[in-house]
């Protein structure tokens, strides 16, 4: 009996959107290159629960012919290519005839369209590939696409998505990036009927502007360079408006079309490695011979090989480090530079720890067993519900160390770590119990500008921000008036936080909402290392951290410090 059969083409197409449609965003990319290619100056997206229940894209380009609406959702139907000669010339964004049929296959899909030169348009409706209706109706110029209950038919996939505010921000991501490549073209982009992006037409500095905020765009510097027949162009921050050891995602461009390349990234990273730890935010564009490159690569055109990967690498690089050099500004000497802000970086809780002046006091000397050998290298201390150590003295050290005395040991703290799991304990706490953690009012309240990327999630986490101390109000375009901060930040620390917790949450894989709020909050918002500590400030987090149920790891498993006993030191001798 014969052993192999063809599948069914709802199977096929099934497979192919698997590959191609693999979320929300993916589906509101392909149509929206769509209408770029048929040359829409005109953008609307429109989402509901993050596109799960409903995409709809609406454009004013070229529109579709009766005919032509049945052809679009049928596997390989394209109207950008002719011939096979044609993949070594590519100028769309799209082109394998992929994307409407597998999008089309996985929901209930409605197009109107209308042509500029027809009285009426065209409304077709769709149910897992198959044609339901078609009739005419009277649509505006342009293509109106709606994708309602995507992966109706494929649950599987639909138990992969995250929840609703990181896909809408996820479609966001694209849509910025898409609106980066095309300044010409106004974009908006609409969540549950609240406007989240609008960019108008103008020149690329003022979609930059619109896309990842004034304050980011005022501190880019301009690349244009030229070698290999490689033309780079666009623009790169400056070091020193960077934070060190913050990964930025870049937005790189071939021919204006959005990718994602490793080669290129550590290209861009790499010149700027002279500078510290930095990854900047940067947008490069690169213009190259059409056969020098291959975007056919995979369905979802997100991969691209060169025939050159090291003259791309030397390009880049080279266009990268020519800018910052022409960049480069001297710093002035300023006292003002050597003050401390007022506020502490850290404020202890000590209320009903009973451990005395220092919060440590009339605590067993012995830490660890007489007869435990610990390497100070590679050794973190085990977890173990041992006794506080009494110590009388701290010392910094690299300003992200606390070294401390005991007994016969000597104690090597890392202050990020420990005030991580301080705050991580503090806000778990809080959120099990339905309470808000100390906060503070700011006499004068501060501006903080929130990345359009992050609006889906801070919608979402607004309220557990406010529970953690932050207060935080609309001010216009963008900008968030920050009213109050958490007891133990810094003003000047507030911002950066809110970022850095809405990045966080949005990258978080934890289940238990609870643990991944507070984990969240907790990287964001501990002191950093590099961070100068008062001995007041240092006794106060070996305080608490002691005082934890676990005070020897992270709630990810990193050892908070380290012994090394005088008999180790005495052998380094």
């Amino acid at each position: 009996m014969p052993q192999i059969q063809l599948l069914p083409d709802f199977v096929v197409n099934q497979i192919a959107a698997g590959e191609v449609i693999e979320r929300p965003a993916s589906a509101v990319k392909e149509l929206v290159e769509n209408s770029l290619d048929a040359g829409a100056t005109q953008v609307k997206v429109f989402a509901k629960k993050g596109g799960k229940d409903l995409i709809q894209i609406s454009d004013n380009g070229r529109g579709m012919e009766s005919e032509d609406i049945e052809k679009s959702v049928l596997r390989h139907a394209t109207s950008k290519l002719r011939d096979a000669s044609d993949l070594f010339k590519l100028s769309t964004n799209g082109f394998r005839g992929e994307a409407l049929s597998s999008i089309a296959s996985i929901s209930r899909l409605v197009i109107e369209s209308r042509g500029a030169d027809c009285s009426l348009g065209i409304r077709a409706e769709f149910d897992a590939g198959v044609l339901k209706s078609k009739e005419e109706a009277a649509v505006p110029f342009g293509t109106t696409i709606t994708v309602n209950d995507l992966f109706f038919n494929a649950p599987v996939r639909a138990e992969f998505l995250k929840n609703d505010s990181v896909e809408s921000s996820r479609i966001l991501d694209c849509i910025i990036r898409l609106a980066m490549a095309n300044e010409s073209v106004r974009f908006e982009y609409r969540a549950d009927n609240r406007l989240l992006f609008c960019a108008a037409e103008g020149n690329l500095q003022s979609r930059i502007s619109d896309c990842l905020g004034a304050s980011v765009a005022r501190n880019l510097k301009e690349v244009e360079w030229e070698e290999f027949g490689i033309r780079v162009w666009g623009f790169v921050s400056s070091p020193e408006s960077l934070e060190a050891g913050k990964r930025n995602m870049p937005y790189i461009f071939l021919q204006k079309r959005p990718i994602y390349n490793a080669l290129i990234t550590k290209a861009i990273n790499q010149a700027y490695s002279s500078y510290g730890d930095y990854s900047p935010v940067s947008v490069i564009f690169l213009d190259m011979p059409l056969e020098t490159f291959d975007v056919n690569v995979h369905p979802a055109k997100r991969e691209v090989r060169f025939s050159r990967d090291s003259l791309v690498f030397q390009a880049v690089n080279h266009a990268v480090h020519n800018a910052l050099q022409n960049a480069i500004s001297y710093p002035s000497i300023s006292i003002t530079n050597t003050l401390r802000e007022s506020a502490p970086a850290y404020v202890a809780n000590n209320e009903g720890i009973g451990y005395g002046v220092w919060g440590i006091e009339n605590k067993t000397q012995e830490l660890f067993p007489d007869n435990r050998i610990t390497s100070f290298e590679n050794n973190p201390i085990p977890h173990t519900p041992y006794p506080i150590p009494h110590t009388l003295d701290f010392l910094q050290i690299a300003k992200s160390f606390i070294v401390c005395e005991q007994g016969q040991s000597m104690l090597i703290i890392d202050q990020h770590r420990a005030h991580k799991a301080i705050l991580y304990e503090q806000a778990l706490q809080a959120l099990q119990k339905g309470e808000s953690l100390a906060g503070q009012e700011l006499l004068f309240p501060e501006t903080v500008e929130i990345p359009a990327v992050l609006l889906p999630i801070l919608d979402a986490q607004k309220n557990v921000l406010e529970k953690f101390g932050f207060h935080i109000v609309p001010f216009g375009s963008g900008t968030w008036q920050l009213r109050g901060i958490p007891a133990h930040l810094p003003i000047s620390a507030a911002g950066p936080a809110i970022i850095r917790f809405l990045e966080s949450a949005s990258e978080s894989k934890e289940s238990d909402i609870f643990k991944k709020n507070a984990l969240s909050f907790a990287n964001s918002s501990a002191i950093q290392r590099e961070t100068e500590l008062s001995l007041q400030e240092m006794k106060s987090i070996v305080s608490d951290l002691l005082s934890l149920p676990n005070p020897y790891e992270t709630p990810k498993g990193e050892a908070i410090f380290m012994r090394m006993s005088v008999e180790d030191i005495k052998r380094k001798f």
